[in-house]
């Protein structure tokens, strides 16, 4: 046990990554004190294998709630391309410039994608992990694979999948379940959600005891491919507090629709659907609520007319 300890306090040093996020709560969130808590979620699609060539977008966006106290833990796919604000990217032009949320890690890595997910639904993000997507394949199988009932049937970089067939996934295949997109009938809809079952089966298996005895292998895939500003004190505690909350889950998407401005193409979500998303996320957070005209409008937003005072009160 004890070198299982210094074998992750080791680890977690090598990964701890902190970044500066606006403060979008008035107090800081105590773990031993067993108060809800908020996670970013983000799988990199990038250049390289190694922590340092990290680079490219955040392919994956999931925002996860933790409630000790109603025991329930909520997931939250943000679609990659939603037109948002990237938080603190200076255009020569304005102050403010929007595009599509996954470039904001291009743009200034986990600092500006982890403040414009605050911005877009008005949600404090307390902690974050990032993995490199050929770290999420490692990960897979260091963790002797998951397992997933496919909810469609289709083939994928050479993986092939079955409706209501269930089977235990190697990483390669993992990730091909993961990262199909167009030829599923709901489009990055039916992504978002096939990315949430690979979360639960990923940390389903690593709450359970194959997992905690694959630790040592568990550790080595994810060194080189993940940041977190988690300390390993910060995971005893939430294993001491919070493990038998992240046992019942809620999973949504976002709705919204097409959008292209000039002839590029952007997720447009109505504010009305953002500050719905809020509030389901504030209320397992212990949050009060937020109201539409407390929510971050883009400028394609107020050419459709948010932002006025009409608007708003209608």
């Amino acid at each position: 046990m004890w070198r299982a300890y210094n074998r992750m306090d080791s680890t977690m040093d090598a990964v701890f990554y902190d970044v500066e996020t606006r403060d979008k709560r008035e107090d800081a969130v105590s773990l031993s004190a067993e108060q809800p808590i908020s996670f970013a979620l983000l799988g990199i699609d990038s250049y390289g294998d190694e922590l340092e060539e990290m680079g490219g977008r955040s392919d994956t966006i999931i925002l996860v709630t933790i409630n000790p106290q109603t025991k329930q833990t909520t997931l939250v796919s943000i679609p990659r391309d939603s037109y948002t604000e990237m938080v603190n990217y200076q255009a020569e032009t304005s102050n403010e410039y929007n595009d599509k949320l996954t470039h904001a890690y291009a743009f200034g890595g986990t600092e500006m994608a982890l403040n414009s997910i605050q911005e877009f639904l008005a949600v404090p993000v307390d902690y974050y992990v990032e993995i490199n997507m050929n770290g999420l394949e490692d990960l897979v199988d260091a963790i002797g694979g998951i397992e997933i009932t496919s909810p469609l049937t289709f083939e994928y970089n050479g993986a092939s999948f079955k409706t209501g067939d269930t089977a235990t996934l190697k990483g390669w295949e993992a990730l091909a379940f993961a990262r199909m997109r167009y030829d599923d009938p709901q489009g990055d809809t039916g992504r978002q959600e096939r990315q949430q079952l690979v979360i639960k089966a990923i940390v389903d298996q690593l709450l359970s005891t194959k997992g905690i005895s694959n630790y040592e292998a568990i550790l080595s895939s994810v060194e080189m491919s993940m940041r977190t500003n988690l300390t390993f004190e910060n995971l005893v505690d939430i294993q001491k507090y919070y493990s038998d909350s992240i046992i019942s889950y809620e999973q949504f998407v976002i709705s919204g629709e097409d959008l292209y401005m000039g002839d590029i193409y952007y997720y447009y979500v109505q504010p009305e659907e953002r500050l719905r998303i809020s509030n389901l996320l504030r209320d397992e957070l212990a949050l009060e609520p937020a109201n539409l005209e407390g929510m971050n409008f883009s400028d394609a937003d107020i050419q459709l007319g948010y932002g006025d005072t009409d608007t708003l009160e209608n």
